[in-house]
């Protein structure tokens, strides 16, 4: 369905519309001739690799960028945004995927922020806007307590309150960036009730989002933007994920997730033995092969965080025995994870993997400064031959090695940590949430990536809320129930289904007090 046709057939449902537009950064086109029509009632997925222009797109029709060419019509009439605050008036919110919230301020205040209630003295009223903050957050179905402070809430907690925030101005077009990467399932799935049944009434919904499995699950249509084009305009009963995909990419896609091993070695590289810690995990016992990919699933909350940041020795073991190459090991803090070959590639690459001011070349040397280092100096030449090797093994895409990392994309900032972490040449890589909000292309290169370095016998410990990617790169997956191991499966054991189960703590706790066979 061309974009010029459901505009002359819904023309009466078009509550905001972008029209042949156009951007440029320093002379690089960014969109091209780009038009898109926000329905009333109904929700529009918004699909592309990172730096394809969706931001971009969705920065001009909520009022944070001008175009170069082009215009925006709002109910059937040219409109001009000249800020954000300009287009939030008009009824047009958009959740960036950068959170906005004050972290100093409450719940309430954040959620009520520039519409707070009054009492006769014209002071603010804490209990009123407790009530109404209370009000919607119950409106998109999620619970937390409106008094906490912002900056002590998980990521998934500040999404729902951002969510909550942009609701609370009512607006009649409503976008969504990446609104479930910090989500588990079973609140992506609040998130869609709340989506379907405001469209139901009436807003106008714009999804971006890479994981192409949610679609269905709430989008009507679906939108595919390729460099800066417009590739895919078309009913989601009407396109295939793999169609997606072609459009996105530019080329077929056989097979998302590399071959798994077809055997597990004997040779165990780790091995955790009745480990616990605090109150937080149980007696855990696994053991990961050399040269394999481990999963570990299971709802948010039940163990996993705390589980791979102890493996790093962030927050140390309290009891238990952890073996690295069938050696004791004490891992006390990350200096000594190190010292056994681990590395860690955190769930926010942002706060924990990169310093986003330094240039890229500074961030994938830093954990092998000693060694490019000549009587005490650090050699200008053999520092950037590692940066340039680094980014081309990886194919990161930057202007050079110069550049900052908080410039780059998403995909490319998370090639980078990987690319650190592949200098110090680790036994053991692992990965916290290592595909959050990166783009189909990066997701599939990361794959690729980690079954090359299992074929070179390095093992992955891999930690992620996305059941298919769980499944499709896992040897071994391991769940986690209330801290404790509820289970684990193996090659075609492994399914959806018998996930959920063991998530939900259903089913004999296979592996959770000793070592499993390998």
């Amino acid at each position: 369905m061309e974009w010029s046709e459901a505009m002359q057939t819904n023309q009466n449902e078009v509550i905001l519309a972008g029209c042949g537009l156009c951007k440029q950064f320093s002379g690089n086109p960014v969109l091209t001739g780009v038009s898109i029509a926000c329905r009333r009632g109904n929700v529009l997925a918004l699909v592309g690799e990172n730096g394809a222009g969706k931001s971009t797109l969705m920065n001009i029709l909520s009022g944070g960028l001008m175009p170069d060419d082009g215009r925006l019509e709002m109910d059937g009439e040219e409109i001009v945004f000249s800020s954000p605050h300009a287009a939030k008036a008009r009824g047009v919110a958009f959740v960036h995927q950068e959170l906005s919230l004050m972290e100093n301020m409450t719940v309430g205040e954040n959620i009520m922020l520039g519409q707070e209630p009054l009492t006769g003295r014209r002071l603010i009223s804490q209990r009123a806007l407790h009530r109404e903050a209370e009000r919607i957050l119950a409106e998109i179905g999620y619970h937390v307590p409106v008094e906490r402070i912002v900056s002590e809430l998980t990521p998934a907690q500040k999404q729902m309150t951002e969510i909550a925030k942009a609701w609370a101005g009512k607006p009649r077009v409503m976008i969504l960036d990446e609104p479930t990467s910090s989500l588990n399932k079973t609140e992506s799935d609040q998130l869609f009730r709340f989506v379907r049944r405001i469209r139901d009434e009436g807003v106008s919904v714009v999804l971006i989002t890479h994981r192409l499995e949610e679609i269905p699950l709430a989008c009507d249509d679906v939108m595919v933007l390729k460099d800066g084009e417009m590739t895919a305009h078309e009913r989601v009963d009407r396109i295939t994920r793999d169609e997606i995909i072609c459009r996105m990419v530019g080329r077929e896609i056989t097979n998302t997730y590399p071959a798994r091993c077809k055997a597990l070695s004997a040779d165990l590289l780790l091995e955790l033995r009745d480990v616990s810690l605090g109150r937080e995990l149980s007696h855990i016992s696994m053991a990961v092969p050399r040269g394999s990919v481990i999963g570990v699933g299971g709802l948010e909350g039940q163990g996993q965080y705390e589980l791979a940041r102890a493996l790093f020795g962030i927050r140390p073991f309290t009891a238990g025995e952890v073996l690295v190459a069938g050696q004791p090991a004490r891992i006390r803090s990350p200096r000594s994870a190190m010292r056994h070959g681990i590395a860690y590639v955190p769930d926010d690459r942002k706060l924990e993997g990169l310093v986003l001011p330094l240039s890229v070349g500074e961030n994938i040397s830093m954990l092998v400064l000693k060694q490019l280092c000549a009587r005490g100096l650090l050699n200008r030449r053999k520092t950037e031959a590692c940066a340039l090797e680094g980014m081309e093994s990886l194919r990161i895409r930057a202007h050079s090695h110069r550049q900052p990392v908080a410039s780059l994309s998403g995909g490319n900032q998370q090639k980078i940590v990987f690319t650190k972490w592949l200098q110090f040449k680790p036994k053991l890589l692992v990965l916290h949430e290592p595909t959050r909000g990166i783009d189909v292309q990066s997701k599939l290169e990361i794959y690729e990536l980690i079954r090359s370095l299992t074929a070179q016998g390095l093992s992955v410990l891999i930690f992620t809320s996305d059941m298919l990617e769980l499944i499709g790169l896992s040897d071994r997956i391991y769940v986690l129930y209330e801290g404790a191991v509820s289970g684990q499966l193996c090659g075609e054991d492994a399914t959806e289904e018998k996930i959920m189960q063991l998530s939900a703590g259903l089913g004999n706790a296979a592996g959770g007090g000793e070592v499993p066979h390998v």
